[in-house]
């Protein structure tokens, strides 16, 4: 119990000024695997900053930033493909306000690997790849099939079943 909590608190003074940032808050309007994008960022910060002390990572606070700041975009300032280009936006965005270092835009960047072009050149980087792909596998499964599948149960109950 205790050590936990000495690991929560460590891991807010880390990120506490990007955790109030108003337009990282409003990234709980955003829709990402079935929850907020900001949930989301804070799941993959958190295992990443896990996972950095699990293996004795010396630049953890860098990564466990750039760890929250893998998505820190909002919807409609990306044209086309998403999926795709917004490691590029969200990193764009980080430097303008957080004036990241290229360790910290290669973190972010690459978080996509091997969708994306960049690639990792660190062990953080990987981390953070990893942390993201974990937690978006679990989030989808926790949050987004089980809201599919509700809804397409809802479809067939209001048109299969329910007479006319």
């Amino acid at each position: 119990m205790r050590m936990i909590l000495k690991k929560e608190v460590e891991f807010n003074t880390i990120v506490n000024d990007i955790l109030k940032d108003e337009y990282f808050i409003n990234l709980k309007y955003e829709i990402h695997h079935g929850i907020s994008r900001m949930e989301h960022s804070i799941h993959v910060a958190k295992l990443s900053y896990l996972l950095c002390k699990f293996f004795h990572v010396k630049k953890m606070e860098q990564t466990t930033r750039a760890a929250l700041l893998h998505d820190y975009f909002k919807t409609e300032e990306i044209k086309k493909n998403a999926f795709v280009n917004h490691p590029m936006k969200a990193a764009e965005n980080a430097a303008r306000v957080y004036h990241i270092s290229d360790f910290e835009r290669n973190i972010i960047e690459s978080h996509m690997f091997p969708v994306v072009k960049v690639m990792p050149r660190s062990k953080e980087s990987f981390i953070v790849s990893m942390a993201d792909k974990m937690i978006a596998v679990y989030e989808c499964l926790r949050y987004k099939v089980p809201l599919v599948m509700g809804s397409s149960f809802l479809y067939f109950l209001n048109f299969m079943i329910i007479p006319r």
